[in-house]
């Protein structure tokens, strides 16, 4: 998901310094990106494996490894990850709320829109390509992308700059959805740090949690709990109490083999499952912040390179999946498990390559451009610093 892994030690005005970044933070995004390209897969051509998609429980639920097919889940951990990130980022910056709220924005809706366009392209070419798997091989999931008659360039265009934001999703690339929760979060974030400090801060994060909580927006809950453990973090506050054992306890958390699921039905009414995985999803993030034999896994050279793809990989993949994927399998029609199998590694090669091109020609240049107008509009719009 947007958003660059924070990084290590505390600087006098309460963020944290340029280097020595928290690489196993990139990893552990790495990670969550992988589930969720895994979990659409087995969601298009195999239902029954993918957590919650199936007529029938997935034969994953009720197990701990639940979580290693629950993209829902991975998306928590993307936004507590993002709490974290934007959190250090206000905390750190000295640009007023209506700066950084536009290049937030802009931040997100650029590489969505460029996917959008790269959806736009794949299905002018391939239309009904899930329509045709759908009827070989029936998925809940492959109702939402366009299929037949695809709208204009300009319609693709106008749902990602706005259209994306405004619904809170897009059949163009179904996995947008998350864009307006990362926008409305990190909004949020950025008005409590710029307007408080100190314990009131802290406060007011819980506060706001509590509220999200009630009012069963648990998504935004995810923002807080990142949010928290950086507030931790950063004032040496974050003890290192049994780290592997809360990694573990998250997994199980994020599967489907919940307390909820195994306790009485007042419990379930309380606390939803989904109302779980954004605590599950912190205490991933506290294991890996905490754990160094967690750190050393996920801060691998090689995770630390798909951290730096993860957000163009998660916004390419579902546009290679609904059309060539989908026509491939349909062209090859009946598959067995070996030959789905490699229709998977196929599709992940692909999907890589092609997130590791948007990530140098659109991502990263996104990032170029937002970094220039900051500097240029920061010395005529500073406001005071708030530790």
């Amino acid at each position: 998901m947007p958003g660059r892994g924070p990084s290590e030690g505390a600087r006098g005005d309460g963020s944290l310094p340029a280097r020595g970044r928290l690489h196993q933070l990139d990893g552990l995004r790495a990670a969550a990106a992988l589930v969720v390209v895994v979990f659409h897969f087995l969601s298009a051509f195999a239902p029954r494996f993918a957590v919650g998609e199936g007529v029938t429980p997935s034969l994953s639920d009720g197990t701990a490894f639940g979580a290693l097919f629950n993209g829902p889940f991975s998306v928590s951990v993307f936004f507590v990850l993002s709490g974290f990130v934007v959190s250090n980022s206000a905390a750190g910056r000295r640009e007023p709320v209506y700066l950084m709220a536009p290049l937030r924005y802009l931040r997100l809706a650029l590489p969505a829109t460029a996917s959008v366009c790269l959806a736009w392209i794949l299905l002018s070419a391939i239309p009904d390509a899930a329509r045709e798997l759908d009827r070989l091989a029936p998925s809940p999931w492959l109702q939402w992308v366009h299929q037949g008659l695809i709208p204009s360039a300009a319609a693709a265009l106008s749902d990602g700059l706005v259209g994306t934001f405004r619904t809170g999703g897009s059949l163009f690339n179904n996995v947008l959805w998350t864009m307006r929760i990362e926008l409305l979060g990190s909004f949020l974030l950025y008005a409590v740090y710029a307007w408080t400090q100190g314990l009131i801060r802290v406060a007011i994060l819980v506060a706001v949690g509590i509220a999200a909580a009630a009012m069963h927006r648990f998504h935004y809950d995810g923002f807080i709990l990142g949010a928290l453990l950086r507030e931790a973090w950063i004032r040496g506050q974050l003890g290192a109490v049994a780290p592997v054992g809360s990694f573990c306890l998250g997994l199980f958390l994020g599967s489907h083999a919940t307390l909820v699921a195994m306790g009485p039905d007042w419990l379930g009414r309380v606390m939803p499952g989904e109302g779980l995985e954004p605590i599950g999803a912190a205490l991933i993030v506290y294991g890996c912040l905490c754990s160094p034999r967690l750190g050393r896994a996920f801060a691998s050279p090689a995770m630390r390179f798909l951290g730096r793809i993860s957000f163009s990989l998660y916004l390419v993949h579902v546009p290679i999946l609904c059309t060539l994927t989908a026509a491939t399998v349909v062209a090859l029609w009946p598959l067995g498990n070996f030959g789905l199998a490699g229709v998977f590694a196929a599709f992940l090669a692909l999907s890589l390559l092609v997130a590791t091109l948007f990530t140098y020609l659109v991502d990263e240049p996104v990032l170029g451009v937002l970094s220039s107008l900051r500097r240029a509009a920061t010395p005529m719009l500073r406001r005071p610093r708030i530790a």
